[in-house]
């Protein structure tokens, strides 16, 4: 805001065009997904993102490059929404029930795990060379995850895999055949739902 002269309403509105940016992201992974299959589409919408950027490092005071801001933070946030809700969907359909939770903690400690050590970094770059140099900084690090997913098989993942089955869990049962009684037992208290 101070190095490009933002007024209130100009950053409000720049970051209310990033939030569409994710929604419509979100909305269209599962069409994108089908099209182009999730290895190609995630990987060609990690490959845009470190380019979304570059309207952020060369801007110039200015309403052309608030819109140009706005509009690359949007296509920015689309990609990010559109790869992880994708990965997501993945992650979930090759782990097995009973390791979902522990997958979950793994990523979620793997992405906010780091946020401790990049806060301040990213203050001590922009501090000594100024904010640009931060933001150049963070730009070339958007390139590592382009870099693991094209070392990864799933970059040539053309449709989702199948559910993982539960090594552990009751087998599925036979057609026609009556679930456990376990799964039939009646409720014990009032108020209690299925």
């Amino acid at each position: 805001m101070r190095e490009l002269h933002f007024t209130a309403t100009a950053f409000g509105l720049v970051m209310g065009a990033t939030t569409l940016g994710s929604c419509a992201g979100a909305l269209l992974a599962p069409r994108m997904t089908r099209w182009y299959g999730p290895g190609p589409m995630m990987l060609a919408a990690l490959a845009l993102t470190p380019l979304t950027q570059i309207p952020l490092l060369i801007a110039s005071p200015g309403r052309s490059w608030q819109i140009a801001i706005g509009a690359a933070l949007a296509v920015q946030l689309f990609c990010a929404a559109a790869a992880g809700t994708t990965q997501r969907s993945i992650r979930q359909m090759i782990t097995t029930p009973r390791l979902q939770g522990r997958m979950q903690a793994v990523s979620s400690w793997l992405t906010g795990g780091s946020r401790p050590f990049a806060a301040p970094l990213a203050g001590a770059i922009g501090t000594l060379h100024g904010v640009r140099s931060a933001l150049i900084v963070g730009t070339v690090l958007l390139l590592v995850p382009v870099a693991v997913l094209a070392l990864s098989p799933v970059r040539s993942l053309h449709a989702l895999p199948a559910q993982a089955p539960d090594p552990g869990g009751d087998p599925p049962a036979p057609a026609g055949v009556p679930a456990p009684a376990h799964e039939h037992a009646p409720l014990t208290e009032e108020g209690d739902g299925p």
